[in-house]
């Protein structure tokens, strides 16, 4: 009984609800009248029929609640805890309960064999989830645990419907011999895993073009299986962050930057200026109100405007493109529509994680066509 509750609160998640006190007293009810049927006599033959009586009744109970809450999870009713875990849970049950129920009865084959199939199907999905999840993310001490256990779930089920006789005997051997196989080689097998499934992903991102967003994902899957490494070998360094990622695929300009040229910023004031005879000089900042110069800049869904009074001189699409390839004290030089020629000094700007430009502040010469 108290295992039933404490599978209902697991499985559901009530004990933060008010059906918590519900479910709770019922439970509490159920108990105290069963309990009277065992009073009386341990031994009795009336004692060993009530008691599996209650067991059955229970374990009847609890398959329905185990079904109830697949099916809850098939249709996003209810959070998705693990299935695998579910069917692993759900064998072991219905294996334990055969073996309580043949100390009792002689079960007919008929029943034995359905009980194979139903168990049997359980192992089938365990193993094909188990392997489609270890060939992509690589082998952990869980991941084994729940391979061998549902190894020996097979083992056990067969056993335990055609080889009744040494069943138990030989269950629990190769039970033993199992958990020691896991703890002598568990962290081993884990960890050489890791290592592989590591330097694979690493050569994959290699071979990719990546975004921003690209690059935040594979960055979580390889700061994942370090902290796993170092979570099966203390000596193993976890110390991976953003920057160490980007500078190692060479990616840094993905990331939201902002370039400032502190000494050359210091002699240039906002304002429209002449430079010697045939050159205009301006400094453009991107958040600052440009409507009393000459010229003006408009950036849009990272598309550059250059205007002379209203009058579009250039047109840049994907300027956040350049912006991200600009090398320091290096300059960009385009021809516009009335024949000038345009010379940009980009001292700060910034992209944002989505990619956008937020700020752009420049130095501008211009060539006039004289």
């Amino acid at each position: 009984m108290a295992i039933f509750y404490g599978s209902f609160d697991f499985l559901f998640d009530i004990s933060s609800s008010m059906l918590d006190s519900y479910v709770l007293s019922l439970w509490l009810f159920s108990a105290g009248i069963f309990s009277l049927f065992l009073l009386g006599n341990f031994t009795s033959y009336n004692f060993n029929k009530i008691f599996i009586f209650i067991l059955n009744t229970f374990s009847i109970l609890y398959i329905i609640m185990l079904f109830a809450y697949g099916l809850g999870v098939f249709f996003n009713l209810l959070k998705n805890l693990s299935i695998v875990h579910l069917c692993l849970w759900f064998g072991n049950f219905l294996l334990i309960n055969l073996w309580i129920n043949l100390s009792f009865y002689k079960i007919k084959k008929a029943l034995l064999y359905a009980f194979f199939i139903v168990v049997l199907s359980l192992n089938l999905f365990v193993f094909y989830a188990i392997t489609i999840r270890i060939l992509q993310y690589g082998f952990t001490p869980e991941r084994l645990a729940v391979l061998t256990l549902n190894l020996w779930l097979l083992i056990a089920n067969y056993l335990s419907v055609f080889k009744q006789k040494i069943a138990l005997k030989f269950s629990f051997y190769i039970l033993a011999f199992m958990a020691l196989f896991l703890g002598f080689f568990a962290n081993y097998i884990s960890f050489s895993s890791q290592k592989y499934q590591l330097q694979k992903l690493e050569n994959f991102i290699y071979s990719l073009e990546l975004d921003y967003t690209q690059s935040k994902q594979y960055y979580e899957q390889i700061k994942n299986i370090k902290n796993t490494l170092h979570n099966l070998d203390k000596n193993y360094n976890n110390n991976y962050s953003f920057d160490d990622f980007l500078k190692t695929y060479n990616l840094t300009h993905l990331k939201p930057q902002k370039i400032k040229f502190h000494n050359m910023s210091k002699k240039f004031h906002p304002k429209y200026t002449k430079l010697k005879e045939n050159y205009d000089e301006v400094l453009f900042d991107f958040i600052a109100n440009t409507s009393d110069f000459k010229y003006s800049i408009k950036i849009n869904d990272n598309t550059l405007y250059f205007l002379l009074q209203e009058k579009e001189l250039l047109k840049l699409e994907s300027f956040d493109k350049t912006l991200k390839n600009y090398q320091k004290n290096s300059q960009l030089n385009y021809k516009l529509n009335n024949g000038s020629s345009l010379i940009f000094i980009p001292l700060e700007f910034n992209i944002n994680i989505k990619g956008q430009i937020t700020f752009f502040k420049t130095h501008i010469f211009i060539k006039n066509n004289k």
